[in-house]
């Protein structure tokens, strides 16, 4: 299968990206993070621009930004810079607060990306905005399908209005620590659009996530500060003094009170946290044949039973993303083992009661499964496995005999329900 990996990549600007008919680009900064330890990520939304030469998320080399990469590296997080992929030039410009919701689809998308590709922790995200930029994470990016962030913060600087919150927040987003910074001088006829004030904009905002539950919510008045005059970089280092440093006594107090048993034994010496990062839960209930289950951070879950050992599913890539479409344990079973690399592939088995399936995985036939105890998979496996037939290019599907299968080297494999016997053709 495509395997995801968890280690972001080097520094790089302008890297593009597409969703939803939209295309634009983003910077990602990964100098100095500890891959070791569970990495973060703090997005950073700049303000409103007619050229780029009038905007620092143009200019990927800059101090500005480096500076916000070093405060986001304390705390080992990467900065993640998206740029809008708005078009319009004229009117208010480049802004990510037009056509709103549009460019919060194209930044989940992107945030998805991300999460999944490099196995970010989503327990320590932060989010901060300048301007236009503020008003996007208040309006959308915190106020609509944003339960996906387990913890973390949010900087708002020189705006962040808001309206109601249009999904309702859980309980980890409410503990979020946000804080507006607006200065004094930050008022009408400041900027641009004239009639909008950053100082009202962020006192306004502010009383919506009060009222909204976020008790940790928090306004900041900058003295004689106008809406040029902010320094993003130092008050998005003030606001995460108040993010745990990773890998804290703590953070490993915390991980080991919610292990244990086999899920534990397993993951202790298979990896870890740097592999598999931080369980998001303790052990759960899957309500089917004794088993248990837990996830963690960098996208695996454990699952154990008692017919199995605990082994992980990776749902990055194809094994993983089929067994979930195909129903997890109810469909296939629990995994019998960590997922193996194959010649030109993988595979990982998985056992329900006493049915054995085998996911295959090779980038020609996708991710497939083969019954290893029925009629076909017990003379696939006689036949010399893959190296003979191929991997399955189907599942089993009915045919008027009984069940058929198709293979990568040719062979079609027809299993008769009267006579119990496995015929083998070329397709």
């Amino acid at each position: 299968m495509q395997v995801a990996t968890a280690t972001p990549p080097a520094t790089t600007h302008f890297k593009p990206f597409s969703a939803h008919g939209m295309k634009s680009s983003y910077h990602i900064y990964t100098d100095g993070i500890d891959r070791t330890k569970p990495v973060g990520v703090l997005f950073y939304f700049g303000g409103d621009y007619w050229k780029t030469q009038e905007t620092w998320v143009h200019n990927p080399g800059g101090s500005n930004l480096k500076a916000m990469a070093a405060e986001a590296r304390k705390k080992n997080m990467i900065l993640v810079v998206p740029i809008s992929p708005d078009k319009k030039t004229t009117g208010d410009g480049i802004t990510w607060w037009e056509d709103i919701d549009k460019n919060g689809q194209y930044f989940r998308s992107l945030k998805d990306s991300l999460v999944r590709s490099y196995g970010l922790d989503t327990s320590r995200v932060w989010l901060a905005g300048y301007s236009g930029g503020a008003e996007f994470i208040t309006y959308e990016v915190l106020a609509d399908r944003q339960n996906w962030i387990r913890g973390g913060g949010v900087t708002l600087i020189g705006g962040g209005g808001a309206n109601p919150m249009q999904t309702a927040p859980n309980a980890a987003v409410r503990s979020l620590p946000v804080t507006w910074h607006a200065g004094s001088a930050d008022v009408k006829g400041n900027t641009n659009p004239p009639e909008w004030s950053a100082k009202a904009a962020a006192s306004q905002g502010h009383k919506v996530y009060k009222n909204a539950g976020f008790g940790r919510a928090g306004l900041r008045t900058l003295q004689g500060v106008d809406h040029y005059g902010y320094n993003p970089a130092a008050l998005i280092g003030h606001d995460l003094q108040a993010l745990p440093n990773v890998g804290g006594a703590t953070a490993v107090a915390q991980t080991s009170s919610l292990l244990k048993g086999g899920i534990r034994t397993s993951y202790l010496s298979t990896g870890g946290a740097p592999k598999y990062g931080q369980p998001t839960s303790a052990e759960r209930s899957t309500g089917f044949l004794g088993g248990v289950y837990q996830g963690f951070t960098r996208g695996y879950t454990y699952y154990w039973s008692p017919q199995t050992p605990a082994a992980p599913v990776k749902w990055g890539g194809a094994i993983g993303t089929s067994y979930k479409k195909a129903g997890y344990e109810r469909a296939w079973g629990y995994p019998a083992h960590a997922e193996r690399s194959l010649a030109g592939g993988a595979y990982q088995d998985f056992r329900r009661g006493g049915v054995v399936n085998r996911a295959m995985w090779s980038p020609k036939t996708g991710a497939r499964v083969v019954k290893l105890t029925g009629g076909i998979g017990s003379a696939w496996r006689a036949a010399g496995h893959e190296h003979n037939w191929g991997y399955p290019v189907t599942n089993e599907y009915a045919v008027a005999q009984g069940v058929q299968q198709k293979f990568s080297n040719g062979r079609v494999a027809t299993w008769n329900r009267s006579t119990g016997r496995v015929t083998v053709t070329r397709g």
